[in-house]
Formats: C-alpha cells, sequence, structure tokens
C-alpha cells in the first residue's frame, strides 16, 4: 500500500514516541522508500512544532491583485454598479480574470440581473400585504386557475432590449432588487399598445389599441369586454364560474365598467381589492410579455403593420405549458410578497 507524505511522517513521529532511535526507525520504514535524512528532519519538525503538518509559506507577493487595485475596483463599482466586467478591465489595464477574481472573491459581488419594478412607500407595502392575503385565501387550493388574468402593453418597432447582460452589482439578489426602476408607463414613437387575457384555459385574442384612440372606459367596454371578455364564459371557461382580472386603470374603475358587469353576472377582482400597478403579480407582467417580446420583437420592424403581424402571430403560438406554469407560479408569488411584508420579493424567489 502506499502511503502519503502525511502518513509516513506519523509512522515516524510514532516509533519516536516509543523510544526508537532515528537509525532504528529508519531500518523499521525502509520499505516505505523514505530515507535516512527525512527520519530526522520529521523528528526535528516535530520537536520545534509538536505537529507534522506543513508549515505555512509566505508565498510568493501579489503583482496585480494587489490591494491598492481592490480598492480602485470598489470606488469604480461603488460609484456605478452596473460597469461591465470586460469594460472595467479595460479601463484600468487589467485582465478580465483579475477583474473578476476581485469582484468576487475579493469584494464579495455577484452579478444580478436588473428587474424592471415600481418604487414601493411603507403605504403601498402595506396595502400589498392585505391585499395579497385576502387574494391567497379567496383563491385557495385551485381556484386561481378559473382567472382570467389581464394586462396592456406597449410594444414598440424597435428591436427589444437585450437584458442578458444588463446586471448590476451586489452583495446579495436582495441587494440588486432594492437598485428597481421606476416601470416607464406612456406612448413611444412608433408603438403600439396592446391587451390580451390569459388563464390556465386558454388565451384571449390579441387586442390592438389603435394609435390615437383614447382607450376610455367606453371604449374600453365596446372593445376588449364586449368582443374578448364576454364571450369567454362559453367558450374558454364552458359555462364553468370563473372570474375576471384587471388593474385599476381609469377605464378600468370606472363605475360604468362595474356596472357592465355586474349585469352581465361576470364576477370580478375589484380595483380595491388588486394591488395595483404590481408587475411582480400579474402572470402576464412577470412572464406572457417577456415571452411574447422576445418572440415578436427579436428583430427591428419597418413599419406599425409588421409588428402587429408578428405579435399576433407570437401570441397564437404561445405554448399552454408556459401559461399554466406562470399562472401556477401565482400563489407562491402572493406567499412571497406576505413573507416580505409587501416589499420586494423576487430575491426570495431565487432557489
Amino acid at each position: 500500500m502506499e502511503w502519503t507524505l502525511k502518513e509516513d511522517r506519523v509512522a515516524v513521529i510514532a516509533l519516536h514516541r516509543c523510544g526508537y532511535a532515528p537509525i532504528q526507525i529508519f531500518d523499521i520504514l525502509k520499505n516505505l522508500n523514505i530515507t535516512k535524512r527525512f527520519v530526522y528532519r520529521t523528528i526535528k519538525r516535530y520537536n520545534e512544532d509538536s505537529s507534522v503538518d506543513d508549515r505555512s509559506r509566505s508565498g510568493r507577493p501579489r503583482s496585480v491583485r494587489t490591494p491598492a487595485v481592490i480598492k480602485a475596483v470598489k470606488a469604480r463599482i461603488q460609484r456605478n454598479p452596473k460597469r461591465k466586467q470586460k469594460l472595467l478591465a479595460l479601463q484600468m489595464g487589467l485582465s478580465r480574470t483579475t477583474v473578476k477574481r476581485v469582484l468576487n472573491e475579493d469584494l464579495g459581488l455577484r452579478a444580478y440581473r436588473r428587474k424592471t419594478g415600481h418604487r414601493l412607500n411603507a403605504r403601498l407595502m402595506d396595502l400589498r400585504l392585505k391585499r395579497c392575503r385576502a387574494l391567497l385565501k379567496r383563491y385557495a387550493g385551485k381556484k386561481y386557475r378559473e382567472i382570467l388574468f389581464s394586462d396592456e402593453k406597449i410594444f414598440t418597432v424597435e428591436e427589444s432590449y437585450n437584458k442578458q447582460n444588463d446586471k448590476v452589482y451586489a452583495h446579495s439578489s436582495e441587494e440588486a432588487s432594492n437598485r428597481i426602476p421606476r416601470v416607464q408607463r406612456g406612448h413611444f414613437p412608433s408603438s403600439l399598445m396592446v391587451w390580451l387575457g390569459v388563464s390556465y384555459w386558454g388565451l384571449t385574442e390579441v387586442h390592438l389599441c389603435e394609435k390615437g384612440v383614447k382607450t376610455n372606459a367606453v371604449v374600453y367596454q365596446n372593445t376588449v369586454l364586449t368582443n374578448l371578455v364576454e364571450p369567454v364564459s362559453h367558450t374558454m371557461f364552458n359555462n364553468r364560474h370563473w372570474v375576471f382580472q384587471q388593474d385599476s386603470a381609469p377605464a378600468h374603475r370606472a363605475n360604468s365598467t362595474q356596472d357592465w358587469l355586474a349585469a352581465r353576472e361576470i364576477d370580478f377582482i375589484r380595483h380595491e381589492d388588486w394591488p395595483s400597478s404590481n408587475p411582480d403579480l400579474n402572470p402576464l407582467d412577470y412572464k406572457i410579455w417577456q415571452h411574447l417580446e422576445e418572440k415578436a420583437c427579436s428583430k427591428p420592424h419597418p413599419n406599425l403593420e409588421s409588428l402587429k403581424t408578428s405579435l399576433i402571430k407570437a401570441a397564437a403560438d404561445i405554448d399552454m405549458d408556459l401559461v399554466r406554469a406562470a399562472i401556477d407560479d401565482w400563489p407562491r408569488r402572493l406567499k412571497a410578497c406576505i413573507q416580505n411584508h409587501g416589499g420586494h420579493f423576487e430575491f426570495l424567489l431565487v432557489s
């Protein structure tokens, strides 16, 4: 059997402590291919250190990843935590490996993908907490599968922004989530407002809001509600009980809209019960829109007609497994929001 160096030393010291002389130890253990010098040096080290372990070595001093370099990288990251490793390495005349080791090993930082979100104050967090608890209780079990979630989003003819490299350096995902920018609202040049409804059992048709047409309560009722929402009772839900979800947009929370839904005996989540402007709690916001954008806007469009065609095709090709996974994730998100007392909770879902 081949022993390790440490085991050879242990054998030497064991015989030494039994009173054997160094030359006798050598004779006994020479079949291990050790030398007399090894025996004498092992005994001397043991007498000096009371151990057979290797002594610590100073090693070659660092020439690149020095304390001064670490301090300089830290200062730059503190000024702008969105810096790219490649660009930082070029600016400082360092290798990308050195920059990566400074960030990860010396500063304990990791790159976290930035997420679009909204700013929360104490009042909004308290409302989120109360409403998430009520929704989780109301749709316990699998009742949430009978909800038709809906939302609007603006798409532009430009190529969708690649979020893969849009990252921020922080010590934890919780710290990174606190640097979320506000959600941008309003129309952009060559843009299109899109409405869509999704449920566990299917999707509505895509509604393309024509530019220049103000989507007030009357337009919303005559187009979206009449043409897309009302028919799902007999089509998507096959005359079962279902619930309609919408956010707190003016056209949605208008009294005439609430009366329209009540007159047709459509159960719905009232705007005072839904955590408004919360992209982390609507399956469309946290999953479906991103998928549509990746499919329909991977390349820039020459005009709005091209964008419309691409969006309609991308929506028709959505895999229901993706939609169902997103909706099944909804209760878990409600629980995570409650766990974080109504605050941002994306970092709790990273596991």
